[in-house]
């Protein structure tokens, strides 16, 4: 893993104080080790003033303090930030697997937030497809893992893009509440995916990551999105 010892640019990260679609960025924008602090607008007052009237966004100031960029998206800032920072490799198709990895967290994702907030006979059948993507992640993803060696990376032997979106996706899950059916499933248990256990240790092992679990144990575990 890369990172910049004296870095040229600055960053504000832009959203709510909630895990949502933002924890990778967080773990990212700390792993590269550059400035960046974080604002948490009043909304929806501040709602037009976004570039595409929604957040997370992500502003690049420039040695002198002047916004010079800005950025919207969840998962283009966490490429632009992983690219820029060496988090992603240069080479195209290893690039690629790694972007893989991380998109399949968001059909598992978005599962999960269909089936809490769905009713009647729809649950059922959003239980189902939750449980069959889940499933089918933990099986790919330990596959992965144990094709690397299984030392808690899925490429190589340091902290990359990959790794950091799988430990945000994973964190999520652990702090859900009871609307979740991962908390009757336990699909992502330490006894059922040991394999991403061992991912998650890593993770929080990994001295570069220190000041973002720091903050943490001081502030608390953020709330996880704005649906209840």
């Amino acid at each position: 893993m890369t990172g910049s010892s004296k870095p040229e640019n600055s960053y504000i990260l832009r959203y709510f104080k909630l895990q949502g679609l933002c924890e990778t960025t967080r773990l990212l924008l700390t792993a590269a080790q550059v400035e960046w602090t974080e604002e948490n607008p009043d909304w929806p007052q501040q709602k037009e003033n976004q570039p595409y009237g929604h957040i997370p966004v992500l502003l690049r100031k420039s040695a002198q303090g002047e916004v010079d960029f800005v950025l919207s998206e969840s998962q283009v800032i966490e490429r632009y930030i992983a690219r820029k920072y060496g988090l992603l490799p240069a080479n195209l198709e290893q690039a690629a697997r790694q972007e893989q990895v991380r998109d399949r967290f968001t059909e598992v994702w978005l599962c999960h937030l269909g089936y809490c907030r769905a009713i009647g006979p729809r649950k059922d059948v959003l239980a189902v497809k939750y449980e069959t993507e889940a499933r089918k992640l933990v099986e790919v993803h330990s596959k992965i893992l144990k094709e690397n060696g299984s030392n808690g990376h899925y490429f190589g032997n340091t902290t990359s893009y990959a790794d950091l979106a799988a430990y945000a996706f994973f964190k999520f899950f652990k702090h859900e509440g009871p609307r979740a059916l991962e908390r009757q499933l336990n699909i992502f248990s330490p006894e059922n995916a040991p394999e991403i256990n061992t991912l998650v240790e890593a993770i929080e092992a990994d001295p570069i990551l220190e000041p973002y679990f720091a903050a943490e144990k001081e502030t608390g575990v953020r709330e996880l999105t704005l649906f209840k």
